[in-house]
């Protein structure tokens, strides 16, 4: 089989594969980022970025009863994991550090809306920042930086095929109405 064709860079070449590691990879791997639903929103090649959203379940609270930050800061991981395969490539990948800073509480039932953007890439090391604000992007509930490790290592040649991917254009996901559920 042949893999993808890593040789193409470009806006509809980011989309497509960050639409489908989304919706494909992470929603089925069974990991933890993939219980939390990530949706492909929109990226931008020119500006390395790629937005993400997710509906903040009942399950993710703490005794408190807001989202964990745990898993505020899984979801920073996974998606900025998302955006460092696409500029990795085949390459397997690692987190070396990542910093969170929680701002206000994300309660069940927000939608919390994450931008990642590159700061940096280089040859073994890329480095992101990112924010999660609430679904109208009026409140910033936290933000993070991190640098993630591109590994020797290789996926095989087949682990990403051309017809695995969507079409072009990949359409974003649908930020939901909100709330759906009351506060």
């Amino acid at each position: 089989m042949v893999s993808v064709d890593w040789s193409q860079n470009s806006q509809e070449d980011m989309q497509r594969f960050c639409c489908w590691y989304l919706r494909r990879y992470n929603r089925e791997s069974g990991d933890i980022y993939s219980l939390l639903h990530p949706h492909f929103l929109r990226c931008n090649y020119e500006e390395k970025s790629l937005t993400v959203f997710i509906r903040v379940k009942d399950w993710a609270r703490n005794p408190e009863g807001t989202m964990h930050g745990g898993l505020i800061s899984t979801v920073f991981d996974g998606t900025f994991g998302t955006l460092c395969h696409y500029w990795g490539k085949q390459r397997f990948i690692t987190t070396v550090s990542l910093s969170t800073t929680f701002l206000k509480p994300v309660r069940a039932g927000d939608t919390l809306v994450i931008t990642a953007r590159a700061t940096s890439i280089g040859r073994t090391l890329m480095s992101m920042t990112a924010e999660a604000r609430t679904h109208d992007g009026a409140v910033l509930a936290a933000t993070a930086f991190t640098t993630f490790m591109f590994l020797d290592k290789e996926f095989p040649g087949d682990s990403w095929q051309p017809g695995a991917l969507p079409p072009i254009p990949c359409p974003p996901d649908t930020l939901p109405a909100q709330p759906l559920e009351p506060r």
